[in-house]
């Protein structure tokens, strides 16, 4: 499998049983988003998944007087929201060590003008697609999704397909025809990471959602070569 999954850690998912099953499934990369979180919360789930072996870690970050609070951690990634100036991914990236890699989320107009600047100073870029649309308007999501992946192809950066992955999976066993079809043209179009949130931080079956992205992964990666 090549596209990696991220997922979300929540209250559905902070049991270690449940975190096991869903690494086993095929999670890559575990989320804590500290938007949602406080910092006595988010050491909790931190402590839980840190010595998890080969399971990589993004904390995604709003509020950038928190970034002290986890320059000291053993993280992977860093996700930082609303990014716009290089200047800013630049100074933050100053602030860790150079084994964290630095994603730049794209949600404004602001961030997509601005993205092949961002693109020169970012380990990666995530096309926060929610947030994203209530921004420059939903019907302009798709193509801009569209161009910010071929982009990050063309340059070897790192992409990130976010929010709404699987939204039906917070309550229902299975994704909705919909959702299969975005997320197998996210991946035909090149994004290198698919990223759970809901899905699997509140929803009611964490473990289900990832074995239906891996399923849905595999049918679309064995594919592919047949678009060629």
């Amino acid at each position: 499998m090549n596209t990696q999954i991220i997922a979300t850690i929540g209250p559905a998912s902070s049991n270690l049983n449940i975190l096991r099953q869903m690494i086993q499934e095929g999670v890559n990369v575990l989320r804590l988003n500290t938007k949602y979180v406080s910092v006595e919360e988010f050491d909790k789930f931190y402590n839980k998944i840190k010595n998890f072996k080969k399971i990589k870690i993004m904390v995604d970050i709003k509020d950038r007087n928190l970034l002290e609070e986890y320059k000291n951690k053993k993280i992977d990634y860093l996700a930082v929201s609303f990014a716009e100036k290089e200047i800013e991914i630049k100074k933050i990236k100053n602030i860790f060590n150079k084994n964290v890699k630095v994603i730049s989320k794209i949600e404004t107009k602001k961030g997509v003008d601005n993205l092949d600047k961002l693109m020169q100073v970012s380990d990666g870029i995530m096309i926060a697609r929610g947030d994203l649309g209530r921004n420059i308007s939903i019907e302009k999501v798709p193509f801009v999704q569209k161009l910010i992946t071929k982009k990050c192809n063309k340059k070897n950066i790192m992409s990130i397909t976010a929010t709404e992955v699987m939204p039906s999976m917070i309550n229902y066993i299975r994704p909705s025809r919909a959702e299969v079809s975005d997320i197998a043209n996210a991946i035909i179009e090149g994004t290198e990471s698919l990223m759970l949130s809901e899905e699997t931080a509140i929803g009611k079956h964490p473990v289900l959602v990832i074995k239906n992205l891996k399923k849905i992964i595999l049918e679309t990666e064995k594919n592919l070569s047949k678009l060629k």
